[in-house]
């Protein structure tokens, strides 16, 4: 046999799958002629396609080629291996020395297509793709795809870069090229949702699903574009269906987990978060979301270990030395909230809202001048920054500025019409300026916004007290109960009310529950023993004036009702005694009149 025969049996041999038989006879026809560039480029043939040696397959056609130079399926085969072994510039170069020789190869136009895509070069690859076509149509289907898919990646490369509306072309071109390409439909239905197209963005999701029943990142996209509708129960359903089939998507855990949060099911947001990061611990927004979900459920050493996360992930991370500071201020760590403060505002010295809360902060440890320079220069930052005036307000009033204060307490009201607190404030403002009626009129405003702020019906109600409104302050402390029936000091108050109209068994069951609520505050059992005085009950008025002066043993007044009390019991020494001491503290108050008129009372008790 000749060197033709062995080749005619390779040839034979690769056809019926026999490879290694067909190498063999390559083999025999290249020992009998060593320059047979057709026995060189078959046999490099197999060793690529069959056998996956790609380097014994570019030595084949290295050697086809230099016996050969313009074997153009030589170079073209020969790309092929480097495009397979990932030297995607070799391959491009050999495809480009086949399309030298022959300008109408197609294959090579789809082949160097294909490097071109490998390399992102999408353009290129677009290019090359249509030319093959061009030349050939027989390529036309498979080719379609690769169109597709080019222009589908270039879409996300352009999206990627901000390019939207560049990528939803591409996409819709990949679309025209492959009408059955779910993962285009979802990717243009990305950018709808970009551009805030939620309604288109969720048909292209749909569209995406029909094709595609198992593609999770639809789901998950789909769920995103209903949250963003506000579509709450929507999105969880779509975050569902991507979980029962990737339940490894970390993604979808962690979105699912913000809806949650703002549905206010803390608890599951937080299963949802922790999930997220258990898949994922290096999710440095993860950890700053569940820390915010903590910080809301008073878990503040819980949120501060979420942040200290996040921040050791990325320490540049302004905002979250933000959300720190207010957990440590929280927890009464005033010096580290001011330090995150600093460290927030290093980051980012124009942010008038970490002025704000370095002010807060500030105001906690009573350095109100200091709080006022950060409010001011959040104001010059923003001259419309509500939550800036309000803080100042707070601020000037513990400086007894009360007009700075009134006027800080306007200007919040004028930027957030609705600003319950601030009309608050500024009624304490104008009462402690002695506006009790004006006071009065910004406590209505701000219960007519908020008939919940248990602040301001107390208020109310002490400025009707001062105005003697006796009646009407009954009624507002009544309402501060309703909201809060555990505050000792509504019940104090409501009883001196109820004392002012004389209802002297009512005063005494509300400071009964004052007392029975905080047993601390002498003045509670100092007003109720003159109550039971005032009802003749003078044992139980004699028990509780016990217990006042136990609590404030230098305390004047407490000493003369008691020593009425006695008088009224007869005991008329313990009365001289008691009023002795009272005496004698006027006199350490330099109060001489006081102690003038209790001497001369003594004196008529002695000559009784």
């Amino acid at each position: 046999m000749n060197a033709e025969d062995f080749f005619n049996q390779g040839f034979n041999k690769n056809l019926q799958g026999d490879y290694q038989a067909a190498i063999a006879a390559y083999t025999q026809a290249i020992n009998l002629n060593p320059d047979y560039a057709a026995a060189y480029h078959n046999r490099g043939i197999i060793s690529s396609s069959q056998l996956k040696d790609y380097h014994g397959a570019i030595a084949n056609f290295n050697r086809a080629i230099e016996i050969n130079p313009n074997f153009t399926t030589a170079y073209y085969h020969r790309g092929n291996a480097h495009y397979f072994l990932g030297d995607y510039q070799k391959a491009i170069a050999d495809h480009n020395q086949a399309l030298a020789i022959d300008h109408n190869f197609a294959q090579s136009y789809h082949s160097r297509g294909n490097a071109y895509f490998a390399l992102a070069d999408y353009d290129k690859a677009i290019a090359d793709y249509i030319q093959t076509i061009e030349i050939s149509t027989q390529f036309a289907d498979n080719i379609n795809i690769d169109i597709a898919n080019a222009y589908h990646n270039r879409g996300v490369a352009r999206l990627d870069s901000g390019d939207s509306q560049g990528a939803i072309a591409d996409f819709q071109e990949a679309l025209q090229w492959y009408p059955h390409f779910a993962a285009a439909y979802s990717n243009r239905g990305n950018i709808h949702q970009i551009l805030g197209n939620y309604h288109e963005a969720i048909a292209d999701h749909d569209r995406a699903l029909e094709l595609d029943p198992n593609l999770a990142e639809a789901y998950h996209n789909r769920g995103n574009a209903y949250y963003a509708l506000g579509d709450y129960e929507s999105a969880i359903a779509s975050y569902n269906h991507a979980l029962k089939i990737n339940p490894n998507f970390a993604g979808a855990y962690y979105n699912r987990g913000l809806v949650l949060s703002h549905l206010q099911d803390y608890q599951a947001a937080i299963e949802d978060f922790n999930q997220a990061l258990k898949l994922n611990p290096d999710d440095v927004q993860a950890y700053c979301e569940r820390g915010l979900v903590r910080s809301t459920l008073e878990d503040y050493e819980g949120a501060i270990e979420d942040y200290d996360r996040a921040l050791q992930e990325n320490p540049t991370l302004a905002l979250v030395y933000g959300f720190r500071a207010n957990a440590l201020r929280r927890l009464g760590n005033y010096q580290g909230a001011i330090e995150d403060g600093n460290r927030l505002l290093q980051l980012n010295p124009n942010l008038a809202e970490g002025y704000c809360d370095r002010a807060a902060a500030r105001r906690s440890i009573g350095d109100h001048k200091g709080a006022i320079k950060d409010y001011d220069r959040a104001l010059q930052i923003n001259d419309n920054l509500a939550a800036a005036y309000y803080g100042r307000a707070i601020a000037r009033e513990a400086l007894q500025d009360f007009q700075g204060a009134i006027d800080d307490n306007t200007q919040a009201i004028e930027l957030i019409p609705d600003f319950s607190q601030a009309y608050c404030n500024r009624g304490n403002a104008r009462r402690l300026l002695g506006d009790e009626y004006g006071a009065i009129a910004d406590y209505d405003k701000a219960l007519e916004i908020n008939p919940d702020l248990v602040e301001a019906y107390y208020n109310r109600a002490s400025g009707r007290y001062a105005l003697e409104e006796y009646e009407s302050a009954i009624a507002d402390y009544t309402q501060a109960l309703q909201i809060n029936p555990q505050s000792a000091a509504f019940y104090s108050d409501r009883a001196n009310a109820r004392y002012a109209v004389e209802d002297y068994q009512g005063a005494i069951k509300d400071y009964s529950r004052a007392i029975a609520i905080d047993p601390s505050f002498a003045e509670d059992w100092y007003n109720r023993g003159r109550c039971y005085s005032l009802l003749e009950d003078f044992n139980l008025a004699l028990a509780d004036l016990n217990q006042a002066l136990q609590r404030q043993p230098h305390w004047a007044s407490a000493y003369i009702l008691r020593a009425d009390v006695y008088r009224n019991l007869g005991d008329l020494q313990r009365a001289i005694i008691d009023f002795q001491k009272s005496a004698d503290l006027y006199y350490q108050e330099g109060n001489i009149q006081y102690y003038q008129q209790i001497i001369q009372l003594i004196q008529q008790l002695q000559e009784e």
